[in-house]
């Protein structure tokens, strides 16, 4: 494997990190979205082949900005309709959710997520090992039945787990994160046995100072970085 230098070793220690576990805890945010292709932050081709008409009519430039613009109710069902169709229903599975799911085979998985998008359960993901903190486009809320079964799927887990060698796997969840990345960084500073491996672009990295000593910061490009994560010697 020739990656050279630092980022060679650090490859190294992740992959050591993995194939030592007993568990991995996948936490995954708009990164892993942008990765696939799918920027709801972006005024790109896909959102106008989607929503150039609620461009024009609302001076939108992005998904984001349409969820929470001001317009008729019919308009703004129509919107979410659009939504639905981009993000899910045309959606095909891609490579960077085959690559991960390589990385939980024979082991004891969980993911945490707050894309709405079901991109997980779409690539074949196991539904009862997902917890969507901000819920989904399928119609789980915050804080309905669906939700709290899911988060008590987590916190059993967490619980299941909290004496044996678990790695935290980040993709693409930004620096100053509250909802995902914080709680979990503590989370891991709580478990003695738990290492961590955040996947992110360079000005996105960031590692808690108190479990520095047990974390693998991997930056660059998140498909390149699991294609050399999933590279044998």
């Amino acid at each position: 494997m020739i990656l050279g230098g630092e980022m060679d070793s650090e490859i190294k220690k992740a992959q050591e990190l993995i194939s030592d576990s007993d568990g991995i805890l996948i936490t995954a945010s708009n990164g892993l979205s942008i990765t696939e292709g799918y920027n709801i932050f972006a005024d790109d081709l896909n959102f106008r082949n989607y929503f150039n008409e609620f461009k024009s009519l609302y001076g939108i430039s992005n998904v984001v900005q349409g969820v929470y613009a001001e317009m008729p109710q019919t308009d703004h069902d129509i919107f979410m309709k659009k939504v639905h169709k981009y993000l899910i229903d045309d959606y095909h599975p891609t490579p960077i959710f085959k690559d991960i799911k390589k990385l939980v085979t024979d082991k004891d998985y969980f993911v945490v997520t707050s894309n709405a998008d079901t991109h997980f359960q779409l690539n074949g993901f196991d539904p009862k090992r997902i917890w969507e903190v901000e819920g989904n486009l399928d119609g789980t809320n915050m804080r309905d039945e669906t939700w709290n079964q899911q988060q008590q799927s987590f916190q059993n887990f967490v619980s299941n787990n909290k004496n044996e060698k678990l790695v935290q796997i980040e993709f693409g969840i930004g620096s100053h994160n509250k909802m995902i990345k914080e709680p979990m960084m503590r989370l891991v500073s709580s478990h003695p046995k738990w290492s961590y491996i955040t996947l992110n672009l360079q000005n996105e990295i960031k590692v808690a100072p108190e479990i520095s000593d047990r974390s693998v910061a991997l930056a660059g490009d998140i498909n390149q970085t699991m294609n050399n994560l999933l590279k044998e010697d």
